[in-house]
């Protein structure tokens, strides 16, 4: 009996994700605001990291634009701006909230209208070929409501 419960805890090692780069993203949260016509579309969500290092977010592709954009929103000179970013960092055991007024995404040049109730597929692509899928509901929501 013992020799069985030995291979059962080696096989559970064994399998275990020691990398902290796979199966440690989880995206809650998401979702699109409704854009006016023709107008690129902002996305929000939560990322958290689960794994024992750091994660970059380097990426994010749909088929319902053209392309996705990481924007920050910083303080300067004495008023907000907004620029684009190649890559974004969540801690270990730690979390990053993309929201309204922060960082956020940016789905430029919608390939369709999007409208309240659609939802779309996001892949986020993370440092070291991990990547992670999530359908996103569109939302009309006044800015300033989330």
């Amino acid at each position: 009996m013992k020799l069985e419960h030995a291979l059962l805890l080696f096989v559970l090692v064994a399998c275990a994700d020691h990398s902290g780069e796979s199966g440690g993203i989880v995206v809650r949260d998401a979702w699109i605001r409704e854009p006016p016509p023709r107008s690129p579309a902002a996305g929000y969500l939560v990322i958290e990291n689960h794994g024992t290092s750091d994660a970059e977010l380097i990426a994010v592709e749909t088929t319902a634009a053209e392309r996705t954009e990481i924007h920050v929103m910083e303080y300067k000179d004495d008023g907000m701006t907004m620029r684009r970013t190649d890559a974004i960092t969540i801690p270990a055991h730690g979390e990053i909230a993309l929201r309204s007024g922060r960082t956020h995404l940016m789905l430029m040049k919608p390939r369709r209208v999007l409208q309240s109730g659609d939802r779309i597929e996001l892949v986020l692509h993370f440092a070291g070929d991990v990547e992670s899928r999530v359908s996103v509901p569109v939302r009309k929501e006044r800015y300033g409501s989330d």
